[in-house]
């Protein structure tokens, strides 16, 4: 479940019109909701307030295992539409296997180009965070800032006291629909970074208007052989039968593999100098993601990942489906080649709805979620989350499978209000 703080980020994205999923960060996001959730630890307490439109403040608290809290600010310059937690839309807030419409192109060249409204509305989005953590005064803020419809910039800074540190990133992201790529600097380090996310294939709606006038001529041209040779009528007919079960066969199978392939690769480079030289570091890694177009197939949603990185010889591949209206499952095998450690895991989704009427068609509406995992190597995952009255609860549990230890890690408790 995201935090109130995540939440209103992801509207402020979803107000301004940026889309989070075609970033090479989010690649692997349909199999890393299913499988890669935090139970929450101990007891956990957050109380938010909408202050107004665009002012939001949040205020957490943790019992145990440890007494400490923080407090949070948050301000934007466009109104969010942010509702109470009673009657907020459940789904919203939590973290789930999804698969998006495909991105739309944006186009560079405009030949009238953008209002002065327009630029003004463009320009002026901003948002600003920060966040102090209390007793250990951790200072964390992030500054988001929106150029253009298809550009924008953040930076990111944590400051810590007790050791007297100070960490910054800063990523400038151009979207433009088919494509996405991203540069980053990062002050721990001095590391530069740049990714970018390609979409190979998009589904053209145009193409089934054309097999659908080409099918009607085909039926056409049958129909008046029909009609005008009543010998070879039965002929025609059964032919027809067949040949239609067959098309209708083919059809099935090709609507179900339309989708969308998307690569992506990133790289980071430092070099830094320390006291017996320089020092280099370098990182690279690569994906490959399949996915169905939930506005072409009628089949269930399904996402396929493939990820790679030459320089630590690890490699992860991921199969995520929509096996009923609520249910989801998803496994994921990682596997590196220096070490031949491997990993399995394997986890479900399954949402919780109110029981309606047995005479009405309508489905109930979402009250919870619940997400489990089991790994070779990670143990047992359990998470329920939900709503009870006007405050939101998230319940978790992480076991341990070796024999040699605890087989209970941690419980944990969280409970979310906002007004």
């Amino acid at each position: 479940m995201h935090d109130f703080m995540s939440y209103c980020l992801r509207q402020y994205h979803q107000t301004t019109g940026w889309n989070e999923d075609n970033q090479y960060s989010n690649l692997c996001a349909a199999s890393q909701a299913i499988l890669d959730f935090d139970p929450p630890r101990g007891l956990n307490f957050e109380i938010s307030k909408i202050q107004t439109s665009v002012f939001k403040s949040s205020y957490t608290m943790n019992a145990l295992p440890s007494l400490n809290g923080s407090i949070g600010y948050l301000y934007t310059s466009r109104p969010l539409m942010v509702e109470p937690s009673s009657h907020l839309n459940f789904v919203e807030i939590v973290d789930r296997f999804h698969i998006n419409n495909p991105p739309q192109l944006m186009s560079t060249k405009n030949p009238i180009g953008p209002t002065a409204e327009e630029k003004s509305q463009t320009i002026d989005d901003y948002l600003l965070y920060g966040r102090l953590y209390i007793p250990t005064g951790k200072l964390e803020a992030m500054y988001s800032r929106k150029f253009s419809p298809m550009m924008q910039c953040v930076i990111r800074g944590v400051s810590e006291p007790r050791t007297k540190t100070a960490q910054c990133i800063a990523v400038l992201q151009y979207d433009a629909g088919k494509w996405c790529t991203e540069f980053s600097f990062t002050k721990e380090g001095e590391l530069f970074g740049v990714n970018g996310l390609y979409h190979l294939v998009k589904h053209n709606p145009e193409d089934d208007n054309l097999d659908n006038g080409n099918d009607s001529k085909i039926m056409t041209r049958e129909l008046k052989v029909h009609h005008e040779n009543n010998t070879v009528k039965s002929k025609v007919n059964e032919k027809s039968l067949n040949d239609g079960l067959s098309e209708t066969e083919e059809n099935e199978e090709v609507e179900a593999l339309k989708g969308e392939w998307s690569v992506g690769a990133e790289i980071f480079y430092g070099a830094r100098e320390r006291s017996g030289g320089v020092q280099f570091t370098i990182s690279v890694s690569a994906g490959i993601r399949y996915r169905t177009l939930p506005e072409y197939s009628s089949h269930s949603p399904v996402t396929v990942t493939y990820t790679f990185n030459p320089i630590m010889g690890y490699m992860s591949t991921a199969f995520a489906a929509q096996v009923s209206k609520d249910l989801s499952l998803c496994p994921r095998f990682g596997f590196n080649m220096y070490s031949y450690e491997s990993d399995l895991m394997i986890g479900a989704e399954w949402w919780q709805r109110e029981k309606s009427d047995e005479t009405s068609n309508s489905n109930g509406e979402i009250q919870g979620v619940v997400k489990a995992t089991i790994s070779t190597e990670k143990g047992i995952k359990l998470l329920w989350e939900g709503r009870y009255g006007r405050a939101l609860f998230g319940l978790g549990l992480i076991a341990n499978l070796r024999p040699r230890s605890s087989p209970i890690h941690s419980v944990g408790l969280q409970f979310q209000y906002f007004s």
